[in-house]
């Protein structure tokens, strides 16, 4: 398979999947949400510089995430023991060489045009959902763009991306209908959102009782909800996991 697209260094050229690939390291298939997904290194990701030195690989400029590693030291925030630092599969050498490549894609000039030709080809027709980031966070501008550029050419996806990286949203321009951004509160038990921001919310409850998330009634997976990607959807409420 072959997709044309501008290389910004020359004339048009083609790119074939092994070398999209190349670029963006992997796509996620997590098995609790449906569709595909891309991580990245998350929390402070102290890991990363020995990782790439052992690898020969770049240190990337930014990695981890620079609100939640700042947040994941205090006990009242949702990023407080973060499921995706170095818990469960979280801490196997190979997921995190797959986030180091993930991260490293993303200052690749041609990483928007290889992300849209392999959620294209891969994304389950039937079934169109991508999470961005289920695990890390925007990591420089470049990527936020690139984010908003790959939901515009491809519509017919449903697009999730939740952050905490609320000054890389300023000045971004229109968001497509089909990426829905969603801002996660700072303090755990916070319901209040503000329904006039452009962008959407969530928080997490530490109360049995206290979420609309779903997932408890579905196995700890999202079953057929697919609330989160719906910008309808002004505000999701978390159980703490």
């Amino acid at each position: 398979m072959l997709v044309r697209g501008k290389n910004q260094y020359g004339p048009e050229k083609t790119m074939l999947v092994k070398e999209a690939k190349e670029i963006v390291g992997s796509l996620g298939n997590p098995s609790k949400m449906p569709g595909l997904s891309y991580g990245l290194p998350a929390c402070k990701a102290s890991w990363v510089p020995e990782f790439c030195k052992n690898l020969d690989l770049p240190i990337p400029a930014d990695y981890g995430c620079k609100v939640g590693s700042k947040l994941s030291d205090l006990p009242s925030t949702p990023c407080y023991k973060c499921y995706a630092d170095g818990r469960g599969n979280y801490s196997y050498e190979s997921l995190k060489h797959g986030q180091l490549l993930r991260l490293i894609g993303t200052y690749h000039p041609r990483w928007k045009e290889a992300m849209i030709m392999l959620i294209d080809r891969y994304i389950d027709y039937d079934d169109p959902y991508f999470r961005w980031l289920d695990s890390g966070d925007i990591p420089h501008r470049k990527m936020l763009l690139d984010i908003i550029e790959i939901a515009k050419e491809l519509p017919f996806v449903n697009f999730w991306l939740p952050t905490q990286e609320r000054k890389q949203l300023h000045g971004v321009g229109k968001i497509p209908p089909n990426l829905c951004v969603r801002v996660s509160h700072i303090r755990l038990d916070d319901h209040d959102y503000n329904g006039n921001t452009w962008y959407n919310s969530s928080s997490v409850s530490t109360k049995e009782d206290g979420h609309d998330c779903p997932s408890d009634q579905h196995s700890n997976t999202c079953g057929p909800c697919r609330k989160c990607w719906d910008t309808a959807n002004r505000h999701t409420i978390y159980h703490i996991h």
